[in-house]
C-alpha cells in the first residue's frame, strides 16, 4: 500500500511495537514483521515475501526488522600513566 500514514496512526503504530516489542523478540527474531496499530500482519525472514503478504491484506502497515540479538554498551573508565 502506498499510502503514507497520518501522525496519529503513525503514533498508534509505534504504541502498538513498543508494547509488543518483548513478543516479537522471544518470537520473530531475525525476521521482518508488518505490523499496523492493530496487530501483526506478516513476518518471514524475507522481506519480499512480508511486503506482498502485507499488501495483500489492504491494510495500512509499517515494515520493522527484529534484530537476533539486543545489546547494551558499557563504557569502562580508561586510566593513564606516565611512561
Amino acid at each position: 500500500m502506498s499510502q503514507a500514514p497520518s501522525q496519529n496512526e503513525s503514533r498508534e503504530m509505534l504504541k502498538w511495537l513498543n508494547h509488543n516489542r518483548q513478543m516479537l523478540l522471544d518470537l520473530y527474531r531475525n525476521q521482518y514483521v508488518a505490523y499496523n496499530a492493530n496487530g501483526l500482519i506478516a513476518h518471514s525472514e524475507n522481506l519480499r515475501e512480508v511486503l506482498e503478504l502485507a499488501e495483500a491484506s489492504k491494510q495500512l502497515f509499517a515494515i520493522y526488522l527484529v534484530l537476533r540479538r539486543t545489546a547494551s554498551i558499557q563504557i569502562l573508565p580508561i586510566r593513564f600513566r606516565n611512561v
